[in-house]
């Protein structure tokens, strides 16, 4: 492959035009399977017929290379077109003649000229795609982008010779044949409609060719100039030439539609010139593999008889109409024309019956450059000139008092835009209004998701797989291939930071990337060695050094190849005068993270560089660009380029536009110039806004109960569906969601969808759909009040009066490197402002900069808190920038989400033995097995070791112990209020241990997975802690992985063995996507506190055990659930939960030594029936007499939090007593139920004598053992007060 060509990415969608395996009934077929007779046919009628201007439905036409044409065709000189390909060697996308010959058969509405519609070859070959149409599926097929055609021009010598293909004239017949506006032209029509009717019948009888996909075909009005003349049966329709005006638009100036000849298209007479310079937009690719994509409201559908006489009766009286007899259209449905019937050209019809003027609470709106619009209103309706627009109604302002019109157009009109939509939109604003057409502006929905630009790349081939992969945002365990793609990319990144390509310190970089503890893991979780990676990594270092002496400014070479690039705003440039050469000069920044609310996009830009651009006689450009390096195949894919070019749009949330940016594919060390021209960028952004609408509104009520929507149709592309990573899911979701129980397959579904799910009866399905339901209803409340979404839609003084955020920090000392890609920084006020309290160490923060144009620039932790500083570590390197930037620091409460949640759902329905055991037990309520005896299991060494461990324990807990041996499945064990539960997991944990049995020891939170590990620590037990450093308790820090790896682990046999050389093995539920998971199992899984947790997150660790204990009560605290409805459907029931109605599995712990009697009755009374008992006299009788006396102390409700000032005094005060009395401050803990009481402590507990007093919440308390605990209930206000009586 040539290197340097700048090309189209719209010419790579026309291949797909035609998929290779159309599914049945659709209208995706070659010309070739036309009848030729009727195509005859069809050619006389058209040569003889006179007089009709064709309706703008037309469909689109036959390049002019198809046909042998009676006049030559124009040509176009070197005008800029949609700028990313017009390299002929871009594979798989090539402009070859079967491509060519395939044709989408999609019926057209009205809609208003879009560019990207037609395209001129150099040789003359014209070529026609729409990557509207490809964008939606069959029922949207009047909403698709239609071919530009304008009113008729006399000065026919400029036309452009072109005819309809077959298949189009064809589907012209059916048109026109439903064109009852025109008196003279219904007359022609019934003379030739009997005739045509036969040819009609015999081609879809043989051919089956319609089906679904002319479900929609839209019946426009015909507008004529002159009347039909009839000749004989047929009537002819008349030679009529189109001519398209020309854009203003630069990038679009090679954009014409082909005029209708005379002249027949020949397949064998192809030009064989070898560029092509297609335009063709993103939908029509997309159209052609999705048959259910978007779904615009339409009136009440009547039958095609009832439209007809409903239309005839519109007509004006003096108007004689000929009656249309239903039975020539006894082949053809009446469904298909409903939508065409119903579409007029008078009022706008509103596609909300009524105007939604509430706006809720949680949504922020602003106008300006970050705008957010509330949509009021959507109507459909039609432009001056006959094409198809949307009118919305909106505001950017809560009480909705001031609204603005936004029309949508060219295109632009088929976004899913709905009442009640969040929207942004770029362009101008005139007297408030905002066109958004073809040449101008942008309108983003759902502004506030952002999606990769990796998930929209991979949307043009597939939107249902992009989909999914939001939805189940899972690792698949990668591939060698991956593998090493990381660690190439690594080698490139570093070695641009150096500025140093030579093959020495390419092979050292290598050497360190091979010992990388990352790359370690991920070796042992593939299995590979590292000579094997060493092999596949050494092959791309040449072409590295290569790249580097043609392009780096260090290299005398650099400068001397010739790359061809037309920017934007370059104007007119010949081909001689695109030509350049292009020198790196710096790198900025590698792996850039990029959140942009503007466009609704984020990402990761690999390498963000500045270029310099020399042309002969031109001054040169300087430029910062973004570098995509790629290590597959020198592909130049639709892909590939999408990926720049959507890194090119959010680049200019941060500097001046690029205009461009560059593919670097390493394994042969080509540089790609890609232009990210507005058309491309346009294109793209609706792509965006069509997985936007599926993402973010995937819930729709349905008589008033919630249901997951339908995803976008399963392509037809076999290969395609055999590597994709979401294969499972995609099987999945359509059993489960997209289909009613016991419906059968349609015979288009693929065969894959059936054989991923096979193995799985209808109760498994129905627990899928369930969780799935719940989990995404959790997940839309999650957004709703919150999120990321704050970061940029409020400013930092407005986020820290409502908590969460620090504002006006400045650095204050020497960032310095904690470990690779960790980072130490330190942080304090500006001007020495108030106190600190938005955060508390431990909490997930973004850093930005103070006024938002750098949002997301890093992520990390809090480390350590004062009332002045605070210290993070984070995965960027601050210091690169200005040293006078002001910074803010976000709680980020979008992390994570509820992947981990959908991905056990989904792994709990794989095809796997283990996967089938944990469905028997958990959704099949199989019951639990035990063994008879304990002597099968004990070994007899370990006899008197156990013997000695069961002294310390109540009769309650040896009998936990006893029924834990003994399972074959699972145990459940109730630690009521007070009675051990950590010392009863310690000990068990023990038991096991001196058994000779391997554990995974689990819990929701990093707290309560410590708080048993500090137990055991004490008995001298073994065990690896997983998990980021920055999360574990200190007293752990020695036994953590990061740990023992900085004694020295540089190979897989050391990391191995690190991984194998303890019994316990400790991590969250979240943690177990870790390596040692790839390989390892256990004996027992114990899962701590397991009533707080979710279903879903709860079973992520019992995939990798043979049996399991659950550990909790849920008399306690419930799973977590914000969402009403999910909470009344039953999220709020924890696994342990689901399984406690098998007795036979579950132990009672009842015996308490926390609470006095007084105390201990309330619980008893409320919960758990009498069941509580004191362990000792001691403790049922147990009192601490203080004096007392009422101090005022009224809560405080502010926009952060309650908090209570007062409380916090005294909280101080009496921990400053304890101190003095010689209480250690490690034995100290504070308890408060509301964060914002947390912060207003933790500000008073500032001092260096306070550090070891632990404030937290209660469910980070649950299991923990202190001294002293001092409880801050917070509120106290009349209406509380009347709580506690009620409770007396």
């Amino acid at each position: 492959m040539s290197s340097g060509l700048q090309s189209n990415i719209s010419t790579l969608f026309f291949s797909k035009v035609a998929p290779k395996s159309p599914k049945r009934g659709t209208a995706l077929y070659s010309v070739a399977t036309v009848d030729s007779d009727v195509v005859k046919a069809c050619r006389e009628d058209a040569k003889e017929s006179t007089g009709v201007l064709l309706s703008p439905l037309t469909i689109p036409e036959t390049p002019d290379s198809h046909k042998k044409s009676q006049r030559p065709a124009r040509t176009f000189p070197d005008a800029p077109g949609s700028p990313v390909s017009q390299n002929p060697s871009s594979r798989s996308f090539g402009c070859k003649a079967n491509l060519l010959s395939s044709r989408s058969m999609q019926p057209q509405d009205k809609t208003s000229p879009k560019c990207g519609d037609t395209f001129e070859a150099k040789s003359g070959i014209g070529h026609f795609g729409s990557v509207k149409r490809l964008r939606h599926g069959s029922e949207n097929l009047h909403n698709a982008k239609r071919p530009r055609t304008r009113p008729l021009h006399k000065d026919s010598e400029k036309d452009l010779g072109s005819s309809e293909d077959d298949l189009n004239t064809f589907l012209q017949i059916i048109r026109d044949s439903a064109d009852l506006k025109n008196d003279s032209s219904q007359k022609a029509f019934s003379k030739s409609i009997e005739k045509k009717s036969d040819k009609v019948k015999k081609i879809l009888t043989e051919k089956n060719m319609l089906g679904s996909r002319l479900s929609e075909i839209n019946m426009g009005q015909m507008r004529s100039e002159k009347p039909l003349r009839a000749t004989g049966a047929t009537s002819k329709l008349s030679r009529t030439s189109i001519h398209h005006k020309s854009s203003s638009s630069e990038d679009e100036k090679e954009n014409a539609l082909p005029h209708i000849t005379e002249a027949k298209m020949d397949m064998s007479e192809l030009s064989g010139h070898d560029q092509s310079d297609l335009v063709v937009s993103y939908s029509s690719w997309i159209r052609n593999n999705e048959k259910n994509v978007l779904s615009c409201p339409v009136s009440e559908k009547k039958s095609f008889k009832r439209q007809t006489e409903d239309h005839i009766k519109n007509l004006s009286p003096n108007k004689k109409v000929l009656p249309v007899s239903e039975e020539n259209f006894g082949v053809l449905e009446d469904s298909w024309f409903d939508d065409g019937m119903e579409q007029s050209f008078g009022e706008p019809k509103p596609l909300k019956s009524k105007i939604e003027k509430k706006i809720p609470e949680h949504v922020l709106l602003s106008g300006g450059l970050h705008n957010r619009y509330w949509v009021l209103d959507v109507k459909e309706t039609t432009g001056c000139q006959g094409y198809a627009e949307k009118h919305l109604t909106i505001t950017c302002s809560k009480t909705a008092e001031f609204t603005e019109i936004c029309l949508l157009k060219d295109g632009w009109e088929t976004t899913p835009v709905a009442v009640g939509d969040i929207i942004h939109l770029e362009g101008e604003n005139i007297s408030g209004t905002w066109v958004i057409d073809r040449n101008s502006g942008y309108l983003v929905l759902l502004p506030d998701l952002l999606i990769s630009g990796t998930s929209i790349a991979s949307s043009i081939r597939c939107m249902r797989r992009a989909v999914l992969g939001e939805m189940f945002k899972t690792f698949d365990g990668g591939s060698k291939q991956m593998l090493n793609g990381t660690i190439v990319h690594d080698i490139f990144q570093k070695a641009a930071m150096s500025l140093n390509f030579s093959s020495e310190k390419l092979e050292q970089l290598a050497s360190e990337a091979l010992l990388s503890p990352n790359y370690l893991g991920q070796m042992y979780s593939l299995k590979l060695t590292q000579a094997d990676m060493k092999q596949e990594v050494e092959e791309y270092l040449p072409a590295l050094s290569e790249w580097a002496k043609d392009y780096l400014h260090t290299s005398p070479q650099a400068g001397q190849k010739q790359l061809t690039l037309k920017l934007p705003s370059d104007g007119s440039l010949g081909r001689q005068e695109s030509a350049c050469s292009v020198t790196v000069t710096d790198f900025f920044d590698i792996e850039e993270n990029i959140w942009s609310p503007r466009f609704g996009l984020k990402g990761k830009v690999d390498v963000t560089a500045g270029v310099r651009i020399h042309r002969r006689g031109r001054k040169h450009m300087e430029k910062v660009v973004p570098l995509e390096l790629k290590t597959g195949k020198e592909t130049n894919s639709i892909e590939h380029r999408s990926q720049v070019i959507l890194y090119t749009l959010m680049s200019t949330e941060r500097r001046a536009d690029a205009e461009a940016g560059f593919l670097v594919y390493l394994k042969t060390g080509n540089l790609h110039p890609i232009v990210g021209n507005h058309m491309d960028r346009r294109e793209l952004i609706k792509l965006r806004n069509t997985l936007a609408h599926h993402v973010g509104k995937n819930i729709v009520k349905v008589e008033g109960k919630s249901q997951m929507t339908s995803l976008p149709a399963v392509i037809s592309d076999q290969q395609a569906c055999k590597y994709c990573p979401q294969r499972r899911n995609c099987a999945l979701y359509n059993r489960a969601a997209e289909r009613t129980p016991g419906e059968c397959p349609t015979e288009d579904t693929q065969e894959f969808l059936q054989l991923e799910s096979e193995h799985l009866s209808q109760p498994h399905l129905l627990y899928f759909s369930h969780w799935l339901l719940l989990c995404s209803l959790e997940a839309r409340t999650m957004e709703s009040k919150g999120g990321r979404r704050n970061i940029w839609l409020q400013s930092a003084q407005e986020r820290e009066k409502n908590g969460g955020c620090v504002g006006n920090m400045v650095l204050a000392d020497r960032v310095t490197t904690l470990s690779d890609g960790v980072y130490t920084h330190h942080f304090e006020r500006r001007h020495s402002e108030h106190i600190l309290m938005g955060l508390i160490v431990g909490d997930r923060i973004v850093v930005s900069d103070q006024d938002s144009k750098f949002i997301g620039i890093a992520t990390g932790y809090v480390t350590e808190m004062t009332s002045t500083r605070v210290t993070c570590s984070l995965d960027k390197n601050l210091s690169k920038y200005s040293s006078n930037m002001v910074f803010r620091l976000d709680q980020d409460e979008g992390a994570g989400g509820l992947s981990t949640h959908l991905g056990n759902l989904s792994m709990l329905m794989e095809n796997t033995p283990t996967s089938e055991r944990l469905r028997q037990l958990i959704v099949e309520y199989r019951p639990p097995q035990f063994i008879d005896s304990l002597s099968s299991v004990l070994p007899r060494e370990a006899k008197d070791t156990v013997a000695n461990i069961l002294k310390g324990l109540n009769k309650p807990q040896k009998q936990a112990m006893k029924k834990v041996l003994l399972s074959k499945d699972y145990t459940l064990i109730v630690g009521m209020p007070g009675t051990g539960k950590t010392t009863t997991i310690c000990t068990l944990v023990r038991i096991l241990h001196a058994c000779g049995f391997s554990v995974l020891l689990t819990s929701y939170t990093h707290s309560a997975v410590d708080n048993i590990l500090l137990k055991l620590k004490k008995f001298k037990i073994g065990f690896l802690r997983l998990g980021r450093a920055q999360k574990v308790h200190r007293d752990i820090l020695p036994f953590t992985e990061e740990h023992s790896r900085a004694k020295g682990i540089h190979t897989l046999e050391q990391l191995e063995n690190l991984y194998n050389k303890e019994l316990v093995v400790a991590t969250t539920c979240m943690g177990v996507k870790h390596p040692i998971f790839s390989r390892r199992r256990f004996d027992f899984c114990i899962v701590d506190e397991a009533s707080q947790i979710s279903q879903p997150v709860c079973l992520g660790p019992l995939f990798y055990a043979q049996r399991f204990v659950l550990v909790g009560d849920h008399q306690q605290l419930p799973p977590i659930v914000q969402n009403a409805e999910a909470r009344a459907l039953g999220m709020d029931e924890s696994l342990f939960k689901r399984l406690e109605h098998h007795k036979e599995a579950v132990v009672q712990l009842n015996v308490q030594y926390r609470m006095n009697s007084v105390i201990m009755s309330l619980s008893n009374a409320l919960m758990y029936e009498g069941r509580l008992e004191c362990g000792s006299e001691r403790t049922a009788s147990a009192l601490l007499q203080l004096p007392c006396k009422e101090v005022p102390a009224l809560e405080t409700v502010e926009k952060g939090g309650v908090s209570n000032h007062t409380e916090a005094i005294l909280v101080h005060a009496l921990i400053s007593l304890l101190l003095k009395a010689g209480c250690r401050a490690s034995d100290i803990g504070v308890i408060a139920p509301y964060r914002q009481q947390l912060k207003t402590i933790s500000n008073l507990l500032a001092g260096a004598e306070f550090k070891a007093v632990e404030v937290n919440t209660v469910d980070k308390y649950q299991g923990r053992d202190k001294s002293v605990i001092i409880v801050s209930f917070v509120r106290s206000n009349p209406e509380s007060n009347q709580f506690v009586k009620i409770l007396w």
